[in-house]
């Protein structure tokens, strides 16, 4: 009941890239490989060969290609035909089809994604989305480094640059005034008129101060004990002398060397920062801002609902929580009263430190203990609930895809939405729909605006509100290809402040039964909302 091998072959069974679950020597696969275009029949509608033992399962792609699965004849076929389609599919995505040069030099990424798609033999939970976000491998934290350590090492060779330039101009201006002091030592008592404006007599040179030190990022007031001077009796330039500019030579590269550890240390901690700025940034967007009172209600709904591509329901749950949030001391044991008017059946748990028995009799949320309090100025989960589903009329937001081949080698797709639970306002609504690697959708007729994400090869539908007024819609488009698989899962995103499960707070009171104002937040979150 296992998947034997999954392969890549030409028309003629020579085997391009290949990927064994069971223990196979390469013989017997290539033996297998080989004989299965003798198996096939011209003219055949379904494409499954058997023999004995052995189920091929194949899809061509390309011209001269097929994509072969091969499994016992226990195995269950519709399940292998959805495998040897995403199969199709990926290997679509990782190289060009119509060249088998490139699906050979391509052989581990082709290999690569086969494992992650079937593993020791059986199917693993992964769609087409998945499988791209895994081959890719890209790593946001990564790229930030990189970035960083460019910047670093630019900067550094800025800093390097200037500090160069620096002690060159220096070394010129010493090499200036050893000059000077050279030509002007034999004028003596004839005069000069660079003496300072004095002839004859003694001489007192004019460039004997101290030149401009080298300013240091070590420390505020630069030292002058590493700057020479130059006296008056100096002499001119001799060989095997010490240059002048030997000693602010030293204390420049001092100076260097001081300033890259420095930069060093500050690039290190700006990459420890950057990772947890980084991951504030990709953190969920916060809701409105609210003015919370001395008592805030907070209801939150996480809603996963899946879709087959068929219009049928897979998979639907619906997971809320009540929260209070107390921040006058006052209110620290107030009662809440709740209205539920939802026609679905859920799961209702309560904490257990509030009184069972009183909120199924009166709908009223109050602690057992009455000389108790609630925790002041934290979130604390008063209520939960849990709605399952299998029934299609419970989705809130339903999807429908109708991708036809046409005569001129494209793919006609039609999208359409419709919203079955008017009492929902869906805003910021996002419907992605994936394209063909590099394709230019041509769109025909939209209700909304869309655009085209080349990056990760999607088309998405924007609607700004989706409510009673806007029930429904819908979205006309062609690509050119010959693969109506290509544009699923459709994943669609949304903000939504009513719940799912029709409840609301009808009122709050105090230890003393007075009404007590109070302020509420309310969100729908879509986990996963997709048509796979």
């Amino acid at each position: 009941m296992v998947i034997l091998a999954s392969s890549i072959c030409t028309k003629t069974g020579k085997a391009l890239a290949s990927r064994q679950f069971v223990e196979m020597p390469r013989t017997r696969i290539e033996g297998l490989l080989a004989s299965f275009p003798k198996l096939m029949v011209p003219g055949q509608q379904h494409t499954t060969v058997e023999t004995d033992t052995i189920r091929y399962l194949y899809q061509p792609i390309g011209e001269e290609m097929y994509a072969v699965l091969i499994t016992t004849r226990q195995n269950n076929i519709v399940q292998d035909m959805d495998t040897l389609h995403l199969m199709a599919r990926a290997v679509s995505d990782i190289c060009d089809v119509a060249d088998q040069q490139d699906v050979v030099l391509r052989g581990f990424d082709i290999i690569l994604a086969f494992d992650e798609i079937i593993t020791q033999g059986y199917r693993d939970n992964v769609d087409l989305a998945k499988l791209r976000m895994i081959t890719e491998m890209e790593s946001q934290e990564e790229k930030i480094q990189e970035i960083i350590e460019n910047n670093k090492q630019r900067e550094a060779k800025q800093e390097l640059k200037r500090q160069a330039k620096m002690f060159d101009q220096q070394r010129r201006e010493a090499a200036k005034r050893g000059m000077g002091e050279s030509g002007m030592g034999g004028m003596g008592s004839s005069g000069s008129i660079l003496g300072g404006g004095r002839m004859g007599g003694s001489y007192e040179p004019l460039l004997s101060r101290e030149p401009e030190p080298v300013r240091s990022f070590a420390s505020a007031s630069p030292t002058r004990s590493n700057t020479p001077s130059i006296s008056a009796n100096a002499r001119g330039m001799r060989l095997g002398r010490k240059p002048k500019g030997a000693d602010a030579m030293g204390a420049m590269q001092n100076e260097i060397d001081l300033t890259q550890s420095l930069m060093d240390n500050m690039s290190i901690a700006d990459s420890t920062a950057t990772p947890a700025a980084s991951a504030a940034s990709r953190a969920t967007p916060t809701m409105p801002p609210v003015d919370m009172k001395g008592v805030h209600v907070q209801i939150e709904e996480h809603i996963i609902a899946v879709m087959n591509r068929d219009g049928g329901l897979e998979q639907m749950e619906v997971k809320g929580d009540l929260s209070l949030v107390i921040s006058d001391p006052a209110y620290a044991n107030v009662q809440v009263g709740v209205v539920t008017n939802s026609q679905h059946s859920a799961q209702v748990k309560t904490h257990p430190k509030v009184d069972k028995r009183r909120f199924h009799t009166d709908a009223v949320i109050a602690l057992k203990d009455v000389t108790s309090s609630f925790p002041l100025s934290q979130p604390i989960g008063v209520l939960k609930w849990r709605i399952v589903s299998t029934n299609e009329d419970d989705i809130p937001l339903t999807i429908n895809c109708w991708p036809s081949l046409s005569a001129t080698g494209t793919v006609d797709v039609n999208i359409e939405y419709e919203l079955t639970h008017p009492k929902l306002e869906l805003s910021g609504v996002v419907i992605s729909i994936p394209l063909p690697p590099g394709a230019q959708p041509t769109v025909s007729d939209v209700d909304g605006i869309y655009e085209v994400d080349r990056a990760h090869s999607t088309l998405e539908w924007q609607i700004p509100t989706i409510d009673a007024s806007n029930c429904n819609g819908s979205l006309d488009f062609s690509v050119p290809g010959t693969d109506a698989g290509l544009f699923f899962p459709v994943v669609v995103s949304f903000a939504c402040q009513k719940p799912y499960y029709d409840i609301d707070v009808s009122g709050i009171t105090g230890a003393n039964n007075e009404a007590v104002d109070f302020s509420q937040t309310v969100a729908l979150i879509p986990d996963q909302y997709a048509v796979i």
